[in-house]
């Protein structure tokens, strides 16, 4: 029996090539986005395979109705993507407060939203996996992207979280970190740039320069991570987290590597606030 997935953001980069692949591996895909005119090629394509739903994910009943439509459509629900996100340039001082928390309503919220609909459906069917796609950048902190980075962590930490709650009733958690992917994610057209305080110039804007420069050069080939996303939705035993990507293995391994060498150096402190023993 195919398996049905509803995606996020799935209008272009990963989330559309993750609706192409899964299609193309037999399954039928409910994507959304907030514009629904943004996936008439999708489905003028792939035809019933496709079921188009419009969906502001930072709404919650919106994303219940999304749900509701897919099962109503389907008859199940059996893999949820949620890959929609958003992120802006700008140092924490700098950036207004309506960037600073859309970036955090989107990436956060909004996977959080979808999540709490597809829980109820994913609990009666006693199956249903969540692929969560957060960032390598959760891990490490990059100047310029505070806001979208924590939304990120905490994206990871909420699905570790819950992972850890469902784990009896058969429903499945991997969080995705991709890499560097080729998509449009620091183009003009997805990334707003903010102005940057002449304060701020050695560190958020020479992270916009790396940025604009690495754009259409990424390492990461988006439509194999799609691939990659299909063969972990037909695993009995998924990782719970994967790094997508040779440098997000890097930066993982690095990582790993600055908090376990930070927790060495700190020992001794860390550990001598307990009660003296008589």
């Amino acid at each position: 029996m195919p398996a049905v997935w509803m995606v996020t953001g799935s209008s272009r980069g990963l989330g559309r090539h993750v609706v192409e692949e899964a299609v193309r591996a037999g399954d039928h895909v409910v994507a959304t986005a907030r514009d629904l005119r943004s996936l008439a090629e999708l489905a003028q394509t792939f035809g019933e395979k496709v079921f188009p739903v419009a969906l502001d994910v930072t709404d919650a009943a919106a994303a219940r109705a999304a749900v509701d439509a897919a099962v109503t459509r389907f008859g199940r629900l059996d893999v949820v993507v949620n890959n929609a996100g958003q992120a802006d340039l700008g140092s924490v001082e700098d950036t207004p407060d309506t960037s600073f928390w859309h970036q955090h309503a989107v990436t956060y919220a909004g996977l959080v939203n979808v999540t709490r609909a597809a829980l109820p459906v994913f609990r009666r069917q006693g199956s249903g996996r969540f692929l969560q796609i957060s960032s390598l950048g959760a891990r490490l902190g990059t100047p310029g992207l505070a806001s979208y980075q924590a939304a990120k962590a905490a994206a990871t930490t909420f699905s570790l979280s819950l992972a850890a709650e469902v784990a009896p009733t058969g429903i499945l958690i991997t969080i995705v970190e991709p890499g560097n992917l080729r998509t449009d994610m620091v183009s003009p057209r997805s990334m707003t740039v903010l102005p940057v305080s002449q304060e701020y110039e050695s560190t958020v804007g020479e992270v916009g320069k790396r940025l604009a420069s690495s754009d259409g050069n990424q390492p990461g080939d988006p439509r194999r991570a799609a691939q990659a996303l299909v063969r972990i939705s037909r695993m009995d035993t998924p990782p719970l987290r994967l790094p997508l990507g040779a440098d997000a293995v890097t930066m993982a391994e690095t990582a790993a590597s600055r908090l376990a060498d930070e927790d060495a150096r700190w020992h001794a402190l860390s550990t001598s606030i307990g009660y003296e023993e008589n």
